[in-house]
């Protein structure tokens, strides 16, 4: 059996699993100050988030599910909640993080860490995302809103991921995508899997500026890659 944390590459970058799986990025997500994760994660697993990452914990269920990282979209400013969240659930986070704002989307769409991409400057929208609660989504995390397409698609945030010092995108992305989102954000962008062959890049990682968790299927080129990209 493959061991649950290694050391990577240089850098403050682990290899992980949660809940069996390493497709961590569907059960958390993170910014520069904190870190939603499920309850019943063991408590070595927390620390490991919490000091490779450099973060708080926040502990708590989305919609009574695990899948954080499907459902919310979190940066230093604010967090993206869909409208299915319970009242607890959001007392917790206020709880935990007093200074985040909070909203909670008013639209029919509920999987918005799929929709959404974000770092501290910056969000990227899914065009399913209708431009009342696109205003808001910026407003709540403090950032600028381009809305676009990866690879044609409309799931921008489940094959994007961006911190404040680099990205990782689908690898069918066009040069006119990453074009906009370098312009844009003053990142470089990378094509990049996870995984072993995984397009789907934030299914595989949790990052901010500090460090990376990175699933567990990962190889080698794809660490590189990752690490390169993420200044890590």
């Amino acid at each position: 059996m493959k061991k649950l944390a290694s050391k990577a590459q240089t850098g403050n970058v682990q290899l992980m699993d949660i809940f069996g799986t390493p497709h961590l990025g569907l059960f958390a997500t993170a910014c520069e100050s904190y870190a939603i994760i499920p309850p019943g994660l063991p408590q070595r697993k927390t620390e490991l988030v919490s000091n490779t990452l450099g973060v708080e914990p926040i502990i708590t269920y989305i919609a009574g599910s695990s899948l954080i990282g499907a459902f919310a979209c979190l940066n230093s400013n604010g967090v993206i909640l869909p409208k299915i969240v319970l009242e607890e659930e959001v007392e917790e986070i206020r709880k935990s993080a007093p200074s985040l704002n909070i909203y909670v989307y008013e639209g029919r769409e509920t999987a918005l860490g799929n929709l959404l991409a974000a770092n501290d400057h910056v969000v990227l929208v899914s065009p399913e995302i209708q431009p009342n609660e696109r205003r808001r989504i910026a407003d709540t995390l403090g950032v600028e809103a381009i809305t676009t397409t990866i690879a044609g698609r409309l799931h921008v945030g489940s094959i994007t991921l961006l911190t404040n010092s680099g990205g990782l995108i689908h690898v069918d992305a066009s040069d006119g995508e990453i074009e906009l989102i370098e312009l844009r954000t003053g990142l470089k962008i990378y094509r990049a899997t996870v995984n072993n062959g995984n397009y789907f890049v934030r299914s595989g990682i949790l990052a901010n500026t500090k460090g990376a968790l990175i699933g567990s299927r990962t190889i080698g080129p794809e660490l590189m890659v990752i690490s390169t990209a993420l200044k890590l």
